[in-house]
């Protein structure tokens, strides 16, 4: 069994990440310009136990996916960012993924408001 439990240091680290990553969206240094055009919310960040791997969940307000591809691609500027500003011993590799907590909300909202499961309520 697996323990899933995420020690302090963790959510600390990974909220830490979350800001840091978040102001270097909303700075823009980018190459592409696909990205600075898109704006795009830090929903969550999950790290590793040993802190050298996060998964950064972002979304965007129209709902397109086709950034985390550019994301990924410009990875070193957050790394190079990262590495500057926050005292870690490693930079962790960073995975950018698409959030799908709030469509699957939207979903179970939609089905809840339903006639069908309305009577049942």
């Amino acid at each position: 069994m697996k323990k899933n439990i995420k020690s302090q240091r963790q959510l600390r680290i990974a909220e830490q990440l979350k800001h840091l990553i978040s102001e270097i969206i909303t700075l823009g240094n980018f190459r592409n310009k696909k990205i600075r055009t898109i704006p795009i919310t830090v929903t969550e960040v999950n790290i590793s136990p040993d802190l050298k791997k996060a998964n950064i969940f972002v979304i965007s307000r129209d709902n397109k996916k086709s950034f985390i591809k550019y994301l990924n691609e410009e990875n070193f500027i957050f790394k190079k960012e990262i590495a500057e500003k926050l005292q870690l011993r490693f930079v962790p590799q960073l995975n950018f993924s698409f959030d799908n907590a709030f469509e699957y909300a939207n979903k179970i909202n939609k089905i809840l408001k339903e006639p069908k499961v309305l009577k049942d309520l």
